[in-house]
């Protein structure tokens, strides 16, 4: 029985340590897919974007190009299209995506950008 419970942590600390690592992407056009297909995710309901924008009421649809780096930490948002919407919601929601993360890594050193358009109007209605 004393055996059995550090082999029983050791193995809990080993699932939880590779549980956190995010994947490595090397293709870029596979992650170009996925960070559009990230983006879109955080617009559903439960998603960071869809909850913050619900609760700010910010309106307008917006083609948004995001950079992104290796980490995939977002490290530029540039607002390519803005339509429908008010210069307050416009900047907020661009800060939003600022702070936001790709849920992947990509190799080091490289930078990817993709554009996706977000429409507000469809939350708060």
């Amino acid at each position: 029985m004393k055996r059995f419970i550090p082999l029983l942590l050791s193995v809990i600390v080993c699932t939880c340590a590779t549980a956190q690592k995010k994947e490595l992407i090397e293709d870029s056009a596979t992650i170009l897919v996925r960070a559009d297909e990230a983006l879109a995710a955080s617009m559903r309901p439960g998603g960071e974007l869809y909850e913050a924008v619900a609760k700010e009421h910010l309106t307008g649809t917006y083609a948004i190009q995001v950079s992104f780096r290796d980490k995939g930490d977002i490290c530029s948002v540039f607002v390519v299209t803005a339509e429908n919407g008010n210069i307050n919601s416009q900047n907020r929601f661009k800060d939003l995506v600022l702070q936001g993360r790709m849920p992947f890594k990509m190799p080091k050193g490289r930078q990817y950008q993709v554009t996706h358009t977000f429409d507000l109007n469809d939350i708060n209605h």
